[in-house]
Order: C-alpha cells, then structure tokens, then sequence
C-alpha cells in the first residue's frame, strides 16, 4: 500500500523510518513500523481520508490476525517465562491503545459539533437578496465560532505518543533475547504481537495528526484589509490545499478545505459590510455559501467513516487483549502470574492488595493478578465494559 498514490491532489506522507533490528521480516511489515519519535515528520502535510482509511483497515487486519497466531505461538504448559513476560508487557501497553481511540472519538465528535454551527450561519442567508447589517453580524458570530484548532486535544495527542513511545521501548526490550537465552520469548509470538503494535500506533498516530489542525491563515492578519471577492472564490476553487507554512501541524485536506470555506465566507460577508454589494459580490457569496454546504457534508461522511473505523479498531484491540488475559488464565505454572515486577509507568502508586475481578462471561477468567496486572486491569475495565455492552466480538481460536 502506497500512502503516496493519490499525489495528484496531496502531498505524499514520509516513509516512517525503518528499525533495522526489528524481526519483522517482509518489507511489507516494515512500512508499518512507525515510531512515535519521528511523528514530527508529518508536519506540513495534508493526507486524504482514503488513505487515512486504509492505514486503519489494514491495522485492523493485523489485530485479527494477530488473535490468531497469538493462539498458535503460545502454550499454557510449555511455553517460556519470558513468553509470559512479554505478554504482560503488551497487556499493559494496549490500555495505551484503547485510551488513544477514546481520545480521537472526542475529538470527532468535537469536530461534528463546529460543522454542526455551519448551517446556522448559512440560514440567516437564506432567502435574503440584500442581508441587512444585523443578518450580516449573526452570520459572522456564527462562523466566527468555529475553531477547528484544538490545543487540547493537540496536548493529550503529544502526551499519548509520548506513552506509546516509551512502551514501544519497552517492548523492544524483549527483541531478539530468544537467541541468546535458553528461557527465551517466542520468535513468533515476538513478531506477532509487536508486528500488531506496531500497525496499531501507526495508524493511531496518522488518524490524530489528521484530525489536527492548525488554520491556513494567519491569526495576525491586518482585519481591515479587504481581499478581492474574486481572488476569494479562485483560492476556494483550488484543489490544493496546503499548509502556508512548513511547520504547520498536518491535517486532512477535508478538514482544510471546509475550513477555507468558512475563511472565505467570513471574508466575504465581511466584505459587504463595507458597503461594496454589487450583484457579483452578491453571486460570490451565494457561490462561496454552496460550497462550503457541500464540503460541509463530505466532512460529515468523513466523520462517519472515522468513527466506524475507530469504533471497530478498539473492539478489536480488546479482543486481543481479552484473548491475552484468557491465556494467561489457563496457564498452570504458578511463577507465571509472579515474574513481572511492578512497573513505574506514570509514577503511579499501585495498590499491593490482590484484585479479583472477573468478567460476567465464560471466555474471561482471571484467577488472580499481581500489583502490576491489578493496575492494567484497572484501567481496562471500563474499555472491556463499553466492549460488552457495544457489538460483542468474541474472539475464538479459528479467526
């Protein structure tokens, strides 16, 4: 899959640097590879959502495939300490996952909620030949109030690569051991599950640039220079959308577009405060007002699609991590549940006291759990909740 193939209409995104001593063998599994550390390099870029969407399908594949072979790889009775470990490991970075899916939901439906305050803006226009000036404020303050720029949700953004860059160091810790070490991890359970990881974070980290944004025009802007209405409607007519600037942060050219339209819009009606209401200017407003009613609703099915995918990555995340714990609960050896140490993640203080928490469903048993799975589970049990009471995916050996 090339993330570069639509480049007739935007810019194609950098190949994610490629870690050499990964083992995942094919050069198709290593396109995958995407280290949070370089997320910088998609700054300045615009990317469709077609190709946003096909990153997230093919993540998706790889959590399917991953409850597969994960079943294939691993033996309750036979397989190794380090195997255990490891899993563990990955138990604990998947609630990183689930969190990050949350977040980029809320920022969808924070996304929804200004494309929602278009059409208010648009119907005082309706019907008016010549606006009045108090229509004409209504429509500014309207329009005015959308702010797809959300320094919020930018934060939580740096502050989950942040996570997942230090549990990918984490699990890359577990590379290669089984080389050297009789108690070894799995080679197949190692490219299994980190090959899933790694389509994971990538996907994630390409969806929350994409739902980024930074405006295309400046904050600093002189507001009483008054642009030509028809260079207006020529900059709204052009297919390509860029960023104007090389460190601007890197958004879908959908979202770009909608919000150049609403930039015109206000720079029209601005316009015709002045007192300029010649019937072209008059035309060019009603122009650039379908326009941005049509990008409008291309953003909405975006969204649509956004969520559907998101929604069906985080059932699948957790089923994975359901079938882990499943695993983990039909081992027989004692010193499984006993070899991890309490992780420092977060400088959270865990609590020492044993947790029994167990699902209301036969395919989940945890008999008993560590400081350290105590506080993974914790943190898992809403996600695993809203899993039950959504779509029920329940996994089985013969995915």
């Amino acid at each position: 899959m090339s993330m570069g193939s639509d480049s007739s209409n935007v810019q194609s995104l950098p190949n994610p640097k490629l870690d050499i001593s990964s083992p995942l063998s094919t050069q198709f599994e290593q396109s995958f590879v995407f280290k949070p550390e370089n997320s910088h390099q998609l700054q300045g870029r615009r990317m469709s959502a077609n190709q946003v969407s096909k990153i997230l399908e093919a993540s998706m594949a790889a959590q399917k495939m991953g409850m597969k072979l994960t079943k294939e790889a691993i033996n309750p009775t036979t397989s190794s300490n380090l195997d255990w470990k490891f899993i563990n490991c990955y138990l604990d970075s998947t609630v990183l996952l689930l969190d990050a899916c949350n977040n980029i939901q809320l920022r969808l439906k924070s996304i929804r909620s200004f494309l929602d305050l278009i059409p208010i803006g648009l119907h005082y226009l309706e019907g008016e030949h010549e606006p009045s000036r108090v229509v004409l404020q209504r429509v500014i303050a309207a329009l005015e109030s959308i702010h797809f720029q959300d320094e919020r949700h930018y934060n939580k953004m740096e502050k989950s690569m942040y996570r997942m860059r230090t549990f990918g160091k984490k699990l890359n810790g577990h590379k290669l051991t089984y080389r050297n070490s009789s108690d070894s991890t799995s080679p197949n359970l190692y490219k299994t599950l980190s090959g899933s990881w790694s389509r994971a974070v990538f996907a994630i980290g390409v969806v929350q640039f994409a739902i980024s944004f930074r405006p295309l025009t400046s904050p600093y802007i002189n507001p009483s220079r008054v642009e030509p209405w028809t260079m207006l409607l020529k900059e709204l007519s052009n297919k390509k959308v860029f960023p104007r600037k090389s460190n601007e942060t890197a958004s879908m050219e959908e979202l770009a577009n909608v919000d150049l339209a609403v930039q015109t819009m206000l720079k029209l009606i601005s316009t015709r405060q002045t007192g300029n209401n010649s019937n072209l200017q008059q035309m060019a407003v009603k122009v650039a007002a379908r326009e941005l009613k049509r990008r409008k609703e291309d953003m909405e099915k975006t969204l649509l699609l956004f969520e559907e995918k998101i929604g069906e990555l985080y059932k699948l995340t957790t089923a994975l991590r359901i079938n882990m714990l499943e695993l983990l609960s039909q081992a027989q050896k004692a010193e499984v549940l006993e070899i991890v140490k309490p992780s420092n993640y977060e400088d959270i203080q865990m609590d020492n006291n044993l947790l029994h928490y167990q699902m209301e469903v036969d395919w989940v048993k945890v008999k008993k759990k560590l400081p350290t799975r105590s506080f993974s589970l914790g943190r898992f049990r809403r996600h695993c909740i809203a899993f039950i009471r959504s779509t029920s995916v329940k996994p089985c050996s013969n995915m």
